[in-house]
């Protein structure tokens, strides 16, 4: 990103930062003025009056706050305003009045061939925990002829998904009207529809237009039943209307997401535990996100911390550490129990994807760094750290991994000195991406504090406060350290560390085999195996449904790890590049 940006120069650059991107866009915008002077402007919802991380930057030149068209506009054609160093806008007419960015070019679907509809901005509920809302208290809706029109132009590129950004459809008025006429233009359910809703707002008649025009998924936020911490967020609820909501659209087919907050003010773990288990009793625990409370700039909780007795980590995501009735701890013996009892994995490790072969006949000493093709671009994904590579040559190629990407060391390398060099080298050049080293065979297991202590990640890193209850102490979680050994020996355990058996067998483990592994303490296998691909390929297609019972399961060969993961991960990867490279390790 810094090297295109770099090439080109321009004299303006925007960034539009959120809480997983902010600290990226600082370092970013640290490296480009140590190189030239072009101004910089930064939008987006972590723009607040009250975000410390951006107070006082001298390397940023202009901040807005809120809707930015109508005042960026203004920066580009009177300089005079950048004297002002920030401010906020009214861009209403610009949204109202202006097409999708899908129409006018600067946007397309991409890889994911997924639109997104920006049909309304502002929110008309005052939840404290939340800044959906931002500059505009009163919401303003895109008229329902340029909804349709950006439809139609999702349909005419065979766009299969579009998410309607709105914070709550329900609140859009006319919104039976519109969905007819979604209905009418989606009549052959080309579209699959997504958005956000309030159950509690959803009857019979809604549910009945909602999938008549194609609407397939809704993100549905309870966050608590506890009566307090509904007071002090401002969010009424109706748990009568919202069962009756939740069952109608589920009725109909429509998925419902439902989201619980653990660590709000006012709950405690009596009333975490109880929305816990309304869920179950609803039975709607089938499809649940739950997070700890993010205490976001901007927001009523931010500002009201303090009185309210919040803890919280002071760099993104902000996650609440303490109140007055959760210890630290208990948060996250919180996540951790709604995890087991509502039959989920809220912190799973990073799924395992230890391909490396093009065919049976490679050997790992021959082998080439494996690449991705992104909007032309020739990417690294897996980079080899063999004994005799040069330092200049992984230098270069240190510039143009993918996010995550994976450094893989097999047995010949055993110099740790070397080793170091490199992941140092790796995450100086990109020190706020995750990867995974990969230890074939080892002749003594990696020492994890030497090498995190060489490595130039940043510290602390958005994942070590996101995935902070992946395991019981606090520390690294950008890094995940992988042992892959065929013998008997010492486990290689702990945090962001697994242990996976090389099965080289001339046949395909058993699912006992696979259990007794597990038992040995494996948290993985990698099948690398030189049968014929057909008796392979039997095994996958019996055992895929089983998958979720198993231990981690891997294939050796590229094209047959990506036939496993599309039986067992469907909706996990874009699979239109994984015969190159799987790049959702993390």
């Amino acid at each position: 990103m810094l090297d295109n940006i770099l090439a080109r120069r321009p004299d303006i650059i925007g960034f539009t930062t959120y809480v997983w991107n902010v600290t990226r866009v600082l370092y970013l915008v640290k490296e480009i003025k140590a190189n030239y002077s072009p101004r910089i402007v930064l939008g987006g919802p972590e723009v607040t009056d009250d975000n410390p991380l951006l107070a006082d930057n001298p390397l940023i030149d202009f901040c807005i706050r809120g809707e930015g068209e109508s005042l960026f506009a203004g920066l580009l054609r009177e300089p005079q305003l950048w004297s002002l160093k920030s401010g906020s806008s009214n861009s209403g007419d610009w949204f109202s009045k202006s097409p999708s960015p899908y129409l006018m070019s600067p946007l397309t679907p991409e890889i994911e061939n997924f639109m997104l509809l920006e049909t309304m901005r502002g929110c008309p509920y005052a939840c404290a925990y939340c800044y959906y809302g931002k500059s505009r208290r009163k919401p303003l809706f895109k008229d329902d002829r340029r909804v349709i029109e950006g439809l139609e132009w999702a349909i005419s590129r065979d766009v299969k998904e579009v998410y309607f950004l709105d914070p709550s459809l329900d609140s859009r008025p006319g919104l039976k009207n519109l969905l007819r006429q979604i209905a009418s233009l989606n009549k052959d359910r080309r579209l699959s529809l997504i958005s956000e809703i309030r159950a509690d707002r959803v009857d019979d008649e809604l549910a009945d237009l909602l999938a008549g025009a194609g609407f397939t998924w809704f993100e549905i936020g309870l966050q608590s039943t506890n009566p307090e911490a509904l007071a002090l967020m401002h969010r009424k609820a109706d748990l009568d209307l919202f069962e009756k909501g939740i069952h109608a659209l589920k009725k109909r087919g429509i998925t419902t997401e439902i989201d619980l907050i653990a660590g709000l003010p006012g709950d405690d773990w009596e009333g975490f535990e109880k929305t816990v288990q309304f869920v179950l009793d609803l039975d709607i625990n089938d499809d649940v996100q739950i997070f700890p409370l993010s205490v976001l700039p901007g927001t009523e909780f931010r500002r009201a911390a303090k009185e309210l007795g919040l803890i919280y980590l002071m760099y993104p995501p902000y996650t609440v550490r303490q109140t007055p009735y959760f210890s630290e701890d208990e948060i996250v013996d919180a996540l951790l129990y709604a995890g087991k009892k509502l039959g989920m994995s809220l912190y799973p490790m990073p799924d395992l994807d230890l391909a490396w072969r093009a065919e049976d006949d490679n050997r790992m000493e021959d082998m080439k760094d494996i690449q991705v093709f992104l909007d032309g671009e020739r990417l690294y994904c897996k980079v080899w750290l063999h004994r005799d590579r040069s330092l200049d040559d992984l230098k270069s190629i240190s510039r143009r991994v993918t996010q995550p990407y994976q450094l893989l060391i097999p047995p010949t390398s055993n110099d740790p000195e070397f080793i170091m060099r490199a992941l140092a080298m790796f995450t100086a050049a990109n020190p706020h991406t995750p990867l995974e080293l990969i230890f074939f065979d080892p002749p003594r297991m990696p020492e994890v504090v030497r090498l995190l202590n060489a490595s130039y990640i940043a510290r602390p890193h958005y994942l070590d406060g996101e995935q902070r209850p992946l395991f019981d102490q606090a520390g690294n979680r950008a890094i995940m350290f992988t042992v892959i050994s065929s013998g008997a020996r010492d486990r290689f355990y702990g945090s962001m560390q697994r242990h996976v058996y090389w099965w080289q067998n001339p046949d395909m483990p058993p699912e006992d085999i696979i259990n007794h592994l597990e038992e040995q303490g494996f948290d993985g296998i990698l099948i690398d195996t030189l049968l014929p691909v057909p008796h392979i390929k039997e095994w996958q297609d019996q055992m895929a449904d089983h998958a979720g019972d198993f231990i981690h399961i891997s294939f050796a060969r590229l094209d047959l790890n990506k036939r496993w993961l599309r039986k067992t991960m469907v909706d996990a990867y874009n699979y239109s590049i994984l015969p190159l490279c799987s790049s959702g390790i993390f």
